[in-house]
């Protein structure tokens, strides 16, 4: 039915406006929604990082034409100290692993939030379109406002919280844990440096050892052209010396990438500048060693980190069972409450500011939940024999990694021993090899595999002497002592190094971890 602009409809009238309003309501809601969902899509994140990107990029080359870097630029001699040092300041991965302590104080914080007082307040509102009344001899009286404000502040105090202290104690114990992170990146960033040291002292020794074999083959082909000159060698003789030359110029070739690649890496662990200019001033050396198998294990399950951390995860968990049976018990909180209002919260007829206080003791214990509780303590406990089991997985790990080590060094030992003596021996024939052809006795072809042989038994040696190196190092890492010791969350102050090796074994009075002895006494 219409009427002057009105639409009736169940006896209610209904204005034209007010329809095309909802209309224009809903279309408004749908563009709302639907621009908010479009700020959230695939394509426009993907837009906002691929820009974030470009501008890192932008910043990254503005840097290197400016030579504005925040990584440190490196120059002239490097020793495995002064590495060590550089990579515990600048090391990213070990920077990252300090903030752990950072947000280990802000769960102890957030644990305290059980025991200590709450303070909450609100700020209230209300308009009414009417409001009640009564007539008394003829006057008109109301009751309340149209505008309604109110005020209020509540102070809370848990008195009883049966999970309490253990929520305390399990996030000082994740404090310790995060103190345990530290340290097995402090070890891990020193591990790391330590073999990309060697790895690129090892390159460097066998560019070496190629380029004295280019050196020694060039001069063998002079050595050549003068004899055919002379009649005496011929063309076959020549071309078998240049390609002896092109061969050992080759592999000098890529001995030298290697020596640049490995740079490159060992930069990108100390957290320099790849643009840094250094020569490693400590070489390859061997020093005879004989591991004992019970004191490195000693060592490793007082000082490992990953065990301190299985322990520790270990003795949270029961922690946070404790907290799951807490639920068992009721929350008693006392609180305290002051309201200022108006009307008066005492009087509403008056229509002024008023205050009123209220405090009490509440308790509360759920008395079913739908087996809620049961279900999360089921959960805790089989959580606490997977930390256990974990726990045992750590040590039998531990004992792997050392044996494994051991054996290594001792293989690289007899390895070492082995290339010393066929070095001498390659090096002799070598001589022999050379001063026979000067004498017409020998062919040139043997000057070319004496010398081939000589470079194969330099570069054996060195990479025997590398590996002997680097399993002495895998063995410091087995046994948790490559740096701070158990219970040390703090980067050493002065890693004391020398070539070979990172840091000196530790003596006690059952004996030396390093002994010397005979091959028989080995363990």
């Amino acid at each position: 039915m219409k009427k002057d602009g009105y639409i009736f409809a169940h006896g209610f009238p209904r204005c034209k406006c007010f329809q095309e309003g909802r209309v224009w309501t809903r279309i408004f809601v749908l563009l709302a929604v639907g621009a908010i969902a479009g700020c959230e899509s695939e394509d426009s994140v993907y837009r906002d990082i691929r820009a974030t990107r470009f501008q890192a990029y932008q910043e990254w080359k503005n840097a290197q034409q400016n030579g504005d870097t925040v990584k440190p630029l490196l120059k002239g001699q490097l020793s495995l100290q002064d590495a060590l040092k550089v990579a515990l300041s600048y090391n990213k991965s070990l920077q990252a692993a300090l903030q752990e302590k950072e947000i280990s104080r802000g769960v102890i914080k957030e644990s305290y939030a059980e025991v200590l007082p709450t303070i909450s307040g609100n700020m209230d509102y209300t308009r009414k379109d009417e409001v009640g009344g009564f007539e008394i001899a003829g006057r008109s009286v109301t009751i309340g406002d149209v505008d309604n404000y109110s005020v209020g502040l509540q102070v809370t105090q848990p008195l009883f919280r049966a999970g309490a202290a253990s929520a305390i104690r399990a996030a000082r114990l994740y404090s310790l844990s995060a103190n345990e992170q530290v340290r097995a990146t402090v070890q891990a960033v020193i591990y790391d440096v330590g073999k990309g040291y060697y790895d690129t002292l090892l390159a460097q020794h066998l560019y070496t050892v190629n380029y004295d074999a280019v050196e020694s083959a060039k001069a063998h082909l002079n050595s050549v052209q003068l004899k055919r000159n002379q009649g005496v060698a011929s063309d076959f003789d020549v071309l078998r010396a240049q390609v002896d030359v092109s061969n050992f110029e080759a592999e000098m070739i890529q001995q030298r990438n290697r020596i640049h690649l490995a740079k490159a890496q060992l930069l990108k662990t100390l957290g320099a500048s790849q643009s840094s200019e250094i020569a490693l001033s400590d070489s390859l050396e061997y020093a005879s060693m004989k591991p004992v198998l019970d004191e490195a294990v000693r060592l490793a399950y007082e000082n490992r980190p990953d065990l301190y951390q299985a322990d520790l995860n270990v003795r949270i968990q029961r922690e946070a069972l404790r907290v799951a049976r807490s639920n068992y018990w009721p929350k008693i909180d006392a609180w305290f409450r002051q309201d200022w209002s108006k009307p008066d919260p005492h009087v509403p007829m008056f229509i002024e500011w008023g205050d009123a206080w209220t405090a009490g003791v509440s308790a509360s214990l759920p008395l079913f939940d739908g087996f809620r509780r049961e279900g999360r303590i089921v959960q805790e406990r089989e959580r606490l024999k997977q930390r256990e089991i974990q726990l045992v997985d750590a040590e039998e790990r531990t004992l792997l990694e050392i044996q494994q080590a051991i054996l290594s060094i001792l293989d690289a030992e007899e390895f070492v021993n082995s290339q010393q003596m066929n070095l001498g021996r390659a090096k002799e024939a070598l001589r022999l090899a050379e001063v026979g052809y000067q004498q017409g006795i020998a062919e040139a072809v043997t000057v070319t595999e004496a010398r081939s042989a000589l470079t194969r038994a330099q570069g054996l040696y060195y990479q025997a002497v590398y590996a002997h190196s680097l399993a002495r190092l895998t063995l410091q890492k087995a046994m948790g002592i490559l740096g701070p010791r158990g219970g040390a969350a703090e980067p050493p102050a002065n890693v004391q190094t020398s070539p070979g090796k990172i840091e000196e074994f530790p003596t006690d009075s059952a004996g030396s971890l390093l002994e010397s002895g005979n091959e028989g006494d080995r363990r």
